[in-house]
């Protein structure tokens, strides 16, 4: 810092020179009418690369991006999008004047310019989930030689025909019928047109397959890395969280992490929580290609503060209320219902839910 010392020295008089100068000029030549030059700026002092390194004050640019939270200034790359500022793990997005918004190994929203209401918001206090993930109480990689369908010690396939209180055309099948590895990891759930007659002895002009975990959860994170053929009408497919007893629903609560078909030939993945309460519904489009892969992830409490964190991609989509009794366990499923609620199914349908994996923390 001793070296700084002269340096400022110098500047403050090449500042105070500076005014004098100005306001010389500004007050016009003398009366005898010869103009008087300013006079010149001393020279600064060379500065090394050494030196620059004491001088204080914040680094040209440190007001413009997000720096690491671990004091290195390493400055943080953003998305291709420009939309998000990806950290690393055990790193925190720290902006001017702003509190740290990123959870180890997320993505952490751009902070809005408080100038432009169109500017994406960040998450506030009061939105940001509680501490940070624990570790892997669930994991599926869906690894295994093709054909085979998906553990039965993580998953049961329901069945039956009667389904969406007898709204929906599919019947669900069991024994890795509709969901199978494809021996690349991943699980591939379709739903087809055949006729099919359920152990109920009802008959379905489709079939299809309904995952659920083995386990259940009291809140935690939830993510699934997954895409889906092309749109084709009447194709619902859909990755949840339901609360037990299901016979309770909606009391015990809903989260729908993707569903897709309610916005037809456009296929955009939605979002949604359900509860008995207000705001049950509530939700919005991902807006994205459904075709491509993508990761979808939720972390979700229980009680009166209940909340549901939605994440696309690693970004922060949204925060919306969940209010189930406390410690209301829930489960996972994966499938493809048919018809119903997102009209009439194609007559020769041929749809897909293809996961890579599925991950559950603490």
């Amino acid at each position: 810092m001793a070296t700084a010392r002269p340096l400022r020295r110098a500047a403050e008089r090449a500042a105070v020179t500076g005014l004098a100068a100005a306001l010389a000029l500004a007050a016009g030549p003398p009366a005898g009418g010869t103009a008087v030059s300013p006079p010149p700026l001393p020279p600064l002092p060379e500065i090394s690369a050494d030196v620059t390194a004491s001088v204080p004050g914040p680094a040209l640019g440190s007001a413009l991006e997000p720096v690491l939270g671990d004091g290195t200034g390493a400055l943080a790359p953003f998305s291709p999008e420009g939309s998000a500022a990806v950290f690393p793990e055990g790193s925190a997005a720290v902006f001017p004047g702003e509190p740290a918004t990123a959870l180890a190994g997320e993505s952490a929203a751009v902070q809005a310019d408080p100038a432009d209401p169109a500017a994406p918001a960040g998450p506030s206090a009061s939105e940001r989930p509680p501490g940070r993930a624990g570790p892997y109480v669930f994991r599926d990689e869906f690894t295994g030689p093709a054909g085979r369908g998906p553990g039965a010690s993580k998953w049961k396939q329901e069945t039956g025909c009667m389904w969406g209180h007898g709204a929906e055309d599919q019947c669900y099948t069991g024994k890795g019928r509709n969901a199978r590895l494809d021996g690349a990891g991943h699980l591939v759930i379709t739903a087809r047109s055949e006729k099919h007659v359920g152990t109920d002895g009802v008959a379905r002009s489709y079939t299809s397959a309904r995952l659920v975990s083995t386990s259940a959860w009291k809140g935690g994170t939830l993510e699934v890395r997954a895409k889906m053929s092309r749109w084709q009408a009447g194709a619902w497919p859909a990755i949840w969280l339901l609360g037990r007893p299901a016979a309770r629903t909606p009391y015990y609560g809903e989260i729908d992490l993707m569903e897709n078909g309610f916005t037809g030939r456009r296929w955009n993945p939605q979002y949604h929580v359900h509860t008995d309460g207000a705001g049950s519904g509530a939700g919005g489009e991902y807006g994205i290609d459904a075709t491509r892969w993508h990761v979808y992830k939720v972390r979700w409490t229980t009680g009166p503060s209940g909340r549901v964190w939605f994440y696309l991609d690693g970004r922060l989509m949204r925060v919306l209320p969940y209010r189930v009794p406390s410690g209301s366990p829930a489960e996972v499923i994966l499938n493809i219902a048919v018809g119903s609620r997102v009209g009439t199914p194609a007559a020769k349908l041929d749809s897909t839910l293809t996961v890579d994996y599925v991950r559950v923390r603490r």
